[in-house]
């Protein structure tokens, strides 16, 4: 079969865990005989010619990771919507795949969703992890928000109703059928499916990961230092909820139960958010206690998880389902999470996990105090989240269910 994906980003240019787990799955299916192309956005590409067999790194995304440009909307994004429209179309026509498999959409104009469809029709299958069916896209996001000042606002109402307006009849100009979709929990289905956003129904296929590396690392002998070493992995931003962590560690610090825990923050995000997170720290005299990582290799997540003790899943916001808690699990922590979105469908409270309400720095902080204090919990918690995943997010699972799924729409 032969496989062309189309994604938003993907490694080593990435954001988090669904683009890695594209390249996983990119990878799983050519050891399995299958010819695969990846056609994906400029993200991270200085410009040079990127020599990459099988990669195409030539779409335009639709606003940058950080901040948005307004006159770019009106400058370039007719140019790099034909742009993206021509890159498909050499794609299709230069690997003539069998099916077209869209992984990520997010900051991707949906227009190339649309000319697959109309391309390779009844041939495009959708993986999701998240809501983009339904939710504005960057253009709409910051043309929707009121103006911060009243003058402003008087100056940019009319490019304000003029890109608007381009940016509805764009939207019922090009229609999405999404006849074929997986998506990445029963949660994500169900919210999609309740607000029309599937006109063909959906199947969940949950994501899942190679459980050995962090089998491995877990297994490796952890040095006793009489501090329970906490960790979070994934992106810095408002929606993850870091700051709940922080201020949980305040907390603690107040009730005089601090001594003896440690904060390692593991990964990167907006830069206005890791700067609130810093002041934050410093405010409640935390600098003892945090550390900031940045990004590590993908390589070597599986040790860095396993030198720590607990691991924490502080997000906010309708997670899918987190491939981060995944390998949490399999490296042998202890996870105190939020049970959001597609979380339950991982977390059995007390049995393989700790469960707070989101935003709730109060019961995080007594969630930490209580494995503080109680080792045996943590080993049990381990121990079942291991099994957890060992049973029912692997990656060899995923890619069975996946190659099955595809079969039947490119056969």
């Amino acid at each position: 079969m032969r496989i062309l994906f189309t994604s938003n980003f993907y490694p080593p240019h990435d954001l988090g865990g669904w683009e890695q787990n594209c390249q996983e799955i990119v990878l799983c299916f050519q050891a399995r005989g299958h010819a695969c192309h990846v056609l994906t956005s400029r993200f991270g590409v200085d410009g040079s010619k990127q020599l990459e067999t099988g990669v195409e790194r030539t779409l335009h995304l639709q606003a940058g990771i950080h901040y948005y440009r307004p006159l770019d909307f009106f400058l370039r994004h007719p140019g790099q919507e034909r742009a993206n429209r021509e890159a498909l179309r050499q794609s299709i026509d230069a690997f003539q795949p069998d099916v077209i498999f869209i992984w990520g959409m997010w900051n991707l104009s949906l227009q190339v969703a649309y000319w697959a469809e109309q391309w390779l029709p009844g041939r495009v299958a959708y993986a999701v992890a998240g809501y983009w069916f339904m939710l504005p896209n960057p253009h709409v996001s910051y043309w929707q928000q009121p103006a911060r000042r009243r003058v402003t606002g008087m100056l940019m109402a009319p490019a304000r109703h003029l890109a608007l307006r381009t940016l509805a009849q764009e939207r019922a100009a090009y229609p999405l059928g999404l006849e074929h979709v997986a998506c990445v929990s029963e949660y994500v289905r169900n919210k999609l499916s309740q607000a029309g956003a599937l006109p063909h129904g959906a199947r969940v296929i949950y994501n899942g990961i190679d459980p050995e590396p962090f089998l491995q690392a877990a297994a490796q002998c952890k040095a006793d230092s009489g501090t329970l070493r906490l960790v979070y992995t994934g992106s810095l931003v408002a929606h993850k909820g870091v700051h709940t962590a922080i201020e949980a560690l305040g907390l603690l610090r107040q009730r005089g139960r601090s001594d003896g825990i440690h904060l390692d923050v593991v990964g990167g995000g907006h830069p206005d958010y890791q700067a609130q997170l810093r002041q934050r720290i410093a405010e409640l005299g935390l600098a003892d206690w945090v550390t900031f990582s940045g990004r590590v290799l993908r390589s070597e997540i599986a040790n860095v998880l396993a030198d720590h003790d607990v691991f924490l899943f502080t997000s906010v916001y309708e997670e899918p389902i987190a491939r981060s808690v995944m390998e949490a699990m399999a490296a042998g922590l202890a996870i105190v999470g939020t049970p959001v979105g597609g979380q339950p469908e991982i977390f059995e409270d007390g049995t393989n996990a700790l469960v707070y309400p989101p935003d709730d720095a109060s019961k995080l902080a007594d969630c930490i105090e209580v494995l503080q204090h109680d080792p045996a919990l943590r080993a049990r918690l381990a121990l079942a989240g291991q099994a957890t995943v060992e049973k029912r997010f692997t990656l060899e699972r995923m890619v069975d269910e996946m190659e099955s799924w595809l079969e039947g729409i490119g056969g």
